[in-house]
């Protein structure tokens, strides 16, 4: 399927990928999952800005994985070298995401999430799951153990210099706390 294909295969204000030659649509979200996202996105922001070898991206971002399909994590990170010249193409990237940020939804099935972690594990993308319910993240880098981690402990990536993700500040969701 052509770039062209793939966007005229949706309307403008639905999410869609690319998974085993067939177009998925992407279920809406509740409040609680866009806030969380639009957290993340936050914090991802500050931490660009600190560290300019490092872009975010946000879930509209179509990737290119192993197996070809195309996958849009609700959040991502990007190394600036895969931009000749630091200009961010238009179309879908033609590889993985360096780090892939996902928030579980109450949609997600088991089957879904499975074909994800694949694509991103045999991508060599490093993966940050995030559990709202739970208030907690799951860590899966290559070549390590998953790792996890609560509201109580900043989410730290090493192979990220100076990168950790507060887990507090980004499920805080409530108008009141």
């Amino acid at each position: 399927m052509s770039w062209a294909e793939f966007l005229a295969a949706g309307e403008e204000w639905q999410r869609w990928e690319l998974v085993d030659g067939e177009v998925q649509f992407v279920s809406p979200t509740g409040h609680e999952h866009a806030a969380v996202i639009s957290n993340l996105i936050l914090q991802l922001g500050t931490y660009c800005k600190q560290h300019r070898e490092w872009i975010s991206l946000a879930s509209e971002a179509a990737f290119t994985m192993a197996s070809d399909n195309w996958r849009c994590p609700d959040a991502a990170l990007v190394g600036a070298e895969r931009y000749p010249a630091r200009k961010i193409q238009v179309a879908p990237g033609t590889f993985p995401p360096d780090v892939a940020f996902e928030v579980y939804s109450p949609g997600d099935t088991a089957s879904q999430i499975g074909l994800e972690r694949r694509d991103y594990q045999e991508s060599g993308v490093i993966q940050v799951w995030i559990d709202p319910e739970r208030r907690s993240a799951e860590l899966i880098e290559p070549g390590r153990p998953p790792r996890y981690f609560d509201g109580d402990h900043p989410l730290v990536i090493d192979r990220l210099t100076g990168f950790t993700l507060d887990l507090k500040a980004l499920l805080k969701c409530s108008l009141y706390s």
